[in-house]
């Protein structure tokens, strides 16, 4: 059943940027399926080697799904769907952002938290890919200023960008602690 656990979140990233891209152009795999991506590279380290209980780590991965939506709004009220299609160069709509972010993320958020809560290796790897996109691919949002405009000013999301970072922060932690106190105990036997 391993490879089953390598599988899955392969089709999983392959669909994620056809997605994406179907919707947002070159921005959404650029964004999304990289941060899949490094989730993916995490995922190998942690929770495919070395499965933890995750009950450790469900309400910081809980409270950055909240966290999250709390953000999508923020970029819902300010546009940024005009801050994508700029950084893309293609047209990306309000309705394929909300559909991405608004409706697909938090479904898959949530069905990751149930997977998560019953430890099976797809669990284990949106558990990777959430808190890689939280930690990692929310930053962007700080340095789209720099690249639309050569300089910092207000761009929509970029107020509670910072917001999932906090419980995904400690969320990562807690898994890496996890990951190596059972290699260790692997190493130790």
């Amino acid at each position: 059943m391993k490879h089953l656990a390598i599988i899955g979140p392969g089709i999983f990233i392959l669909f994620l940027c056809f997605f994406t891209y179907a919707l947002a152009g070159k921005v959404g795999p650029i964004v999304i399926g990289g941060a899949s991506a490094g989730g993916f590279l995490l995922y190998l380290k942690t929770g495919y080697k070395y499965r933890f209980d995750t009950s450790k780590v469900i309400v910081a991965y809980l409270l950055t799904v909240i966290f999250f939506i709390i953000h999508v709004y923020e970029e819902y009220i300010f546009g940024f769907e005009h801050i994508a299609s700029q950084l893309s160069g293609e047209e990306v709509s309000q309705k394929s952002l909300l559909t991405i972010a608004a409706f697909f993320g938090p479904v898959m958020w949530i069905t990751g938290a149930i997977l998560i809560i019953k430890q099976w290796a797809l669990g284990y790897y949106f558990l990777a890919f959430f808190f890689v996109a939280m930690t990692v691919a929310e930053l962007t949002h700080f340095i789209f200023p720099f690249i639309l405009y050569g300089g910092w000013r207000y761009t929509a999301g970029v107020t509670t960008a910072a917001l999932p970072l906090i419980p995904a922060w400690y969320g990562l932690i807690v898994t890496l602690k996890e990951t190596k106190r059972i290699r260790d105990e692997k190493k130790s036997n």
